[in-house]
């Protein structure tokens, strides 16, 4: 019999370091009231002292396990999105397997750009309701700033952080009610990094003409985000056989608030129903959705009963939304 999926704990952390717009303007070619004004973000945070990906997806993780009662041992299975591993091999899942010493568990990362996070968690979903696992330990972990270049105005768009939630079966009919992923696989050049791979293998040509950092078409990103994530919230809402006015919270990707104040008035959202995490963190990626669930989360927000709806796209492209029921 297949079982339900409820999120027990969630835990976020950020590095310490600060960058403000008004840093970033004095290097790429961007206006600070455009940043602030149109794109909602005032600053964003950035690793420092040798700190790295697997760090901060430890952090994250160790609180979501203390907040869920659990310790690493029962973990099952450890899912990571991310497209800033620490080194391309071995995965990060194990890397942070090894520190946080969950030996029970199989380890795994998922690349879907910045719905990575999303993607693990749809995933974990299936093997815990067909009864494969038990309990997951899902982590969306990006340190954008390894992939940036400051001299080019993508740089404002991007912060690093990292997000974990302990997911676990349940007999309740709370948690997970409905879930949806896709992609197209049309989009190769949109939102991408060029240099470091089979494609392009490294060499001092890409690295002077400065193809070792993420570069987006931001116009293309903006049109087909606001096609898509109406149409993801869309059908996890008819999915969960609920409409918009249902929802408590919607707890978005966070690219910029200019489009996402569109794509909920698309689906008839309220503004204020909107968690907003990037006018301090700008878009960490793969952490987003976990960082602002942890959020809420810490701040008492969240009661039994609540309807959360969450809805990411990624470069690829790839997109996810799912509805859940708070309370475990």
């Amino acid at each position: 019999m297949m079982k339900g999926v409820v999120v027990c704990g969630t835990g976020s952390y950020v590095p310490e370091e600060i960058v403000t717009n008004d840093e970033l303007v004095k290097t790429s070619s961007i206006k600070k009231e455009w940043v602030e004004n149109v794109l909602g973000i005032k600053e964003r945070r950035r690793i420092v002292n040798g700190e790295i990906t697997s760090d901060m997806a430890v952090k994250a993780s160790i609180r979501a396990l203390k907040i869920s009662d659990m310790k690493p041992e029962d973990i099952d299975l450890i899912i990571v999105g991310t497209v800033t591993p620490d080194r391309m091999v071995p995965s990060m899942a194990t890397v942070i397997q090894r520190k946080l010493k969950a030996s029970k568990a199989t380890a795994y990362d998922i690349n879907a750009a910045c719905a990575g996070f999303m993607f693990c968690m749809i995933t974990a979903e299936q093997f815990i309701k067909n009864c494969y696992f038990k309990n997951a330990l899902i982590i969306g972990a990006d340190a954008m700033s390894t992939m940036i270049d400051y001299k080019d105005r993508t740089c404002v768009f991007f912060g690093d952080g990292a997000g974990a939630v302990v997911l676990r079966r349940s007999n309740r009919k709370r948690g997970l009610i409905s879930s949806y992923f896709a992609s197209d696989g049309e989009s190769k050049d949109h939102v991408t990094l060029f240099a470091g791979n089979a494609e392009y293998p490294i060499n001092y040509d890409l690295l002077d003409r400065r193809k070792n950092y993420v570069r987006m078409q931001g116009k293309e990103v903006g049109i087909t985000a606001r096609r898509i994530i109406p149409h993801a919230i869309n059908i996890a809402l008819e999915k969960a056989q609920i409409t918009s006015n249902d929802i408590d919270y919607l707890i978005p990707h966070q690219p910029n608030i200019s489009l996402l104040r569109e794509c909920a008035r698309a689906v008839s959202i309220p503004e204020e129903k909107i968690v907003i995490t990037l006018d301090r963190y700008a878009n960490a990626s793969s952490a987003n959705i976990p960082i602002a669930l942890d959020h809420i989360n810490m701040e008492d927000k969240l009661k039994d009963g609540n309807i959360i709806v969450f809805v990411t796209i990624g470069a690829g492209w790839t997109w996810a939304s799912a509805v859940l029921e708070w309370g475990a």
